[in-house]
């Protein structure tokens, strides 16, 4: 009497299939993704003969059109909330602010901003301009 061997099954994972779904997966994602459109505010900053370019190791960019466009790292603030903006724990003290003041922006609200960042704490403060 033949005795029949017992036949051992190897199991596979066909992984094509799961291969098509992750592609349709990344192709939906992409094409149903919608980016963020950053507001950009028209200035005419002043110029200037003797300006330099900057290395961008600041982290805090301060652009102001007038009192009521006013934007620290391309978010837009209130001037009222400038206090509670500038108090974010992840600036760097110890670097540069970037200032991009409007050239029709009066003195009276740009000392006014100078003293609300020399409150905070801020350091060196650099401002915007056009090289000629």
């Amino acid at each position: 009497m033949k005795i029949a061997e017992a036949k051992t099954r190897r199991t596979q994972i066909n992984l094509t299939a799961l291969i098509d779904v992750l592609f349709l997966l990344i192709i939906f994602f992409a094409v149903s993704t919608k980016f963020a459109e950053q507001e950009a505010v028209p200035l005419e900053l002043p110029v200037a003969k003797t300006s330099q370019k900057l290395a961008m190791q600041t982290r805090v960019l301060i652009t102001m059109k007038d009192k009521e466009h006013l934007r620290i790292n391309g978010t837009q603030i209130k001037w009222a909330e400038l206090e509670q903006g500038l108090d974010n724990p992840l600036f760097d003290r110890e670097k540069k602010v970037v200032l991009n003041i409007d050239k029709a922006v009066p003195h009276g609200p740009v000392i006014e901003l100078l003293d609300r960042l020399r409150q905070a704490k801020f350091k060196k403060v650099a401002f915007g301009t056009t090289p000629n």
